[in-house]
């Protein structure tokens, strides 16, 4: 019995699994105290290379290759919101919440993000660059740019890519908290 082309190839495509990949919760003993008592972060601008659940891997030649296998557990700019705030909240003295603002009144500061690259290198390493914009109801604008990098432990394995982006994240909001 011969099954059809398309039936063969259903059968095949149901043979894959797809593996999600979420960042390890990481920690720091930096302690700030900031002059704002409430701090919202707003939406996270990344590039287009990046803003799907599957995660870019730049080869030798240049290129970014993604496995539609292997994708992020959430959205990275969502990941990336999420992560900036839970650290920005242990890091500091203030009330830190993503946006739209959940709680009363208006933030004192608000925290915007543009990353220009967020790149897994065939090197071994995540570069991650871009500009943050600090807007203050009651002191100074800021803004600020960013060059971060991590090591990524093992190329070939997805948690270890992830852990390294959830590094690069961490270094951004200690380098946050001390602009506040």
């Amino acid at each position: 019995m011969k099954l059809p082309l398309a039936a063969l190839l259903f059968a095949l495509a149901a043979c894959t699994e797809t593996q999600y990949f979420a960042p390890p919760p990481s920690t720091t003993d930096l302690r700030v105290n900031v002059a704002a008592s409430t701090v919202q972060v707003n939406e996270i601008s990344i590039p287009e290379y990046a803003i799907n659940q599957e995660i870019p891997i730049q080869q030798a030649d240049g290129a970014l290759l993604t496995n539609t296998d292997k994708l992020w557990a959430d959205l990275p700019d969502r990941a990336m919101q999420a992560s900036l705030t839970r650290h920005l909240n242990t890091i500091t003295d203030a009330r830190v919440a993503a946006e739209p603002w959940p709680l009363s009144g208006f933030p004192d500061v608000e925290l915007s993000v543009f990353v220009e690259d967020m790149i897994v290198r065939a090197t071994g390493d995540i570069r991650f660059t871009g500009i943050y914009a600090i807007r203050s109801e009651t002191g100074r604008d800021k803004v600020g740019n960013f060059a971060l990098s991590a090591p990524v432990a093992d190329l070939d394995s997805y948690f270890a890519i992830i852990a390294a982006h959830e590094a690069v994240w961490l270094q951004l909001a200690e380098q946050l908290a001390r602009d506040l």
